[in-house]
């Protein structure tokens, strides 16, 4: 049992740099794009105005390693690691007892499939991750007690991060933002609930933004969600800070194409792809009609997945009519992903439209999309803050998730003519991207939390 008797909430007294701990179960060495956010917050911080820890998960299996990842960490800030009990660290744990990393390694690729996913969320509130809360808590009291701290930042998802903030909170005084990557309740990537569940859901979900003490979301569609769900978050300060490119990422030298692509009009999809979500269906069904009415299109094109795909949707692409003109790359450390997508000629992602929630989710990597520069299909709801984005910098096609004909179109239209395609789109206004414009904005929003007597220590 922790002693809090000599508990005391941090001093503002204190001629110091304000103390920030970010609370992150994903960071490096993990991979994927739920990472980025938070490791480029913190390549580009000023610490010269700010001293930084960060909270995150002892070694944990994940679907991905990107050890490369580390290198954008810069020396300042302090980075803990505290255990769980949460079912991927406890597969971790057992892997190193019994020494059989190749069937946790089979069990944990599938955590994107639905019915691992359905199970997860029906056994835990907010999510598989609340096992981490307890070794979370107790460790930001340890770091407390060594070097009070000011303000509590925690990147969701997982939900319970968001949990570990408010815990910590309301026993230590410390005050939490919350930063959105996602919606907590109303997020169609998750299978849907029963009542019951849903209806904890939305109670730990309000008692958590309520208490807070601000709230950063990745775009103005969730903003407005939350506003129109939680009235407390009326009175409560909230800003949008998206997600963004680093310039550095794209520094790697181009790999040469292999051989034989140059025939191919070859149109990307990097990323996780979900059993429920984001799967791109119609343009697997495209390639159906489009075989039916120009069949010499179709063998100019080429599908290439890069990342992680659940296994229904593995087996979907094994079972397609055309599978030969659809290639999958396992998953690349971050930098390799992007060199390797220099040399396609177009890119796509799909937020799938018939589903509550689908206007308010803006993936990461269309941010990344947009400094590479290639045209994007994306097929999504037309109404949704990724359609108005794309249509706003003139990057490509927005179409209708249930609207295959539009597809068929475009992929008409790209095949027919493909030396002409890059024409067509003029990429504006996406230096507002830059990760280092948006971790200014995230610094200036942070300040306002913090007591104004807490100021530098004059060397």
């Amino acid at each position: 049992m922790i002693n809090l008797s000599n508990w005391c909430p941090p001093s503002v007294n204190t001629a110091r740099k304000p103390h920030l701990l970010f609370l992150s179960y994903y960071f490096p060495p993990m991979g994927g794009g739920g990472v980025q956010r938070i490791l480029k917050f913190l390549k580009f911080w000023d610490y010269d105005q700010f001293e930084v820890s960060v909270l995150t998960v002892k070694s944990s299996f994940f679907y991905a390693e990107d050890r490369s990842l580390e290198q954008d960490l810069p020396p300042p800030p302090v980075v803990h690691r505290s255990g769980s009990l949460d079912p991927f660290r406890l597969l971790f744990i057992l892997q190193k007892i019994f020494k059989s990393p190749g069937k946790v390694k089979s069990e944990v690729s599938q955590e994107s499939g639905g019915l691992v996913r359905k199970l997860a969320n029906y056994i835990f509130l907010p999510d598989s991750r609340i096992l981490w809360l307890p070794f979370a808590v107790l460790k930001i009291w340890k770091i407390s007690k060594r070097k009070p701290v000011d303000l509590l930042i925690a990147t969701m998802p997982p939900f319970s991060t968001g949990l570990v903030a408010r815990t910590a909170g309301k026993f230590f005084g410390i005050p939490y933002l919350l930063d959105f990557r996602d919606a907590w309740t109303g997020n169609p990537y998750l299978p849907e609930l029963i009542r019951l569940h849903q209806k904890a859901q939305n109670v730990l979900e309000e008692k958590t933004v309520s208490q807070s003490a601000g709230c950063v979301f990745v775009n103005s569609a969730l903003r407005d969600y939350y506003a129109a769900k939680i009235a407390a978050l009326k009175n409560i300060p909230s800003t949008v800070i998206r997600n963004g490119y680093d310039p550095d990422d794209f520094r790697m030298v181009t790999p040469e194409a292999a051989s034989g692509t140059e025939k191919f009009f070859r149109i990307g999809i990097m990323g996780t792809v979900y059993s429920q979500g984001n799967a791109p269906l119609p343009l697997l069904n495209a390639i159906k009609v489009l075989h039916q009415e120009e069949p010499e299109l179709v063998g100019k094109l080429q599908l290439v997945f890069i990342g992680k795909w659940s296994g229904k949707f593995l087996k979907m692409i094994k079972g397609h009519p055309h599978s030969q003109q659809i290639s999958l790359v396992n998953y690349l450390p971050h930098q390799q992903a992007l060199a390797y997508a220099k040399n396609l000629d177009a890119l796509a992602l799909a937020v799938q439209g018939d589903i509550e929630g689908s206007e308010q989710v803006t993936p990461g990597r269309i941010y990344e999309y947009l400094f590479l520069r290639k045209p994007i299909l994306a097929m999504c709801s037309p109404e949704g803050d990724l359609a108005k984005l794309i249509r706003e910098c003139q990057a490509g096609e927005a179409v209708d998730y249930v609207n295959k004909r539009e597809v068929v179109n475009i992929l008409k239209k790209w095949l027919r003519d493909p030396a002409a395609v890059k024409a067509d789109y003029t990429f504006q206004n996406i230096d507002r991207f830059h990760r280092r414009q948006l971790t200014e904005e995230m610094m200036k929003f942070i300040r306002r939390f913090l007591p104004s007597e807490i100021r530098k220590i004059e060397n």
